[in-house]
């Protein structure tokens, strides 16, 4: 499919595009199955309460005044061949500055999406370790596609963060050096902790939110790595 005919709609967010007040758009669907996920809807392809696409640029246009950015979220936005070509109507249409949000698993997308309508700011999410990935509903081999898009963003010129959840399950201490490999050489690293609520797999629900002392050891563990790490939420 080039573009869901609907895509979820946050009409004014502080926290999503660094320094910006921006919009958020999630599109449906994704190619993960992170199990603490709070868009489970989304994922799974609950169509409730989405917007027709066209109803969102229209009030784009009619807010763009108000906000510094948009942001493409999702799910996962690059499941869609027609990615590049919203991101040139958004910008035809407001002249906002456009933040993307992935997983990293789509290369090749991610790749001529920076060679043609490239982001004026991408945040990819590290989920877990390397040996890990299976939790995610995904092969071991997807590491290589993680590794190469990681690599691309931080060789590029856009702006860019990567950021992790932090659940003492996904992120061990053990496994802080593997994750830094991923994203060596990049200039903002964003830990956020786990929350309970509304997760994908109902048995997160009952889990203990990460802890301020574990984030922060986890933290100096990566500053330690030479990673530049940061807890913004505690």
């Amino acid at each position: 499919m080039r573009l869901p005919p609907s895509v979820g709609l946050l009409k004014t967010s502080l926290l999503d595009y660094p320094e910006r007040v921006a919009s958020v758009i999630f599109f449906p669907g994704c190619n993960m199955r992170c199990p603490y996920c709070h868009n489970s809807g989304l994922v799974l392809g609950d169509n409730e309460g989405l917007i027709d696409r066209d109803e969102v640029i229209q009030f784009l246009k009619h807010r763009a005044p108000l906000l510094g950015g948009v942001v493409i979220s999702g799910g996962e936005p690059l499941l869609f061949e027609g990615l590049g070509e919203f991101i040139r109507t958004i910008r035809d249409e407001t002249g906002l500055k456009i933040k993307l949000d992935s997983n990293g698993l789509m290369t090749d997308r991610l790749k001529m999406l920076l060679e043609t309508e490239a982001p004026d700011f991408i945040a990819m999410d590290i989920k877990t370790s390397v040996s890990n990935l299976s939790v995610l509903g995904i092969s071991s081999n997807a590491s290589t596609s993680l590794k190469k898009s990681a690599r691309m963003i931080i060789d590029s010129a856009i702006p860019a963060q990567f950021r992790t959840t932090v659940h003492p399950l996904l992120v061990k201490r053990e496994w802080v050096s593997e994750i830094a490999g991923f994203i060596r050489g990049c200039s903002d690293y964003v830990l956020n902790p786990f929350k309970p609520g509304n997760c994908l797999d109902p048995a997160y629900n009952e889990h203990e939110p990460a802890s301020r002392l574990y984030m922060e050891e986890i933290r100096d563990l990566f500053l330690a790595e030479g990673i530049p790490c940061r807890i913004p939420s505690i």
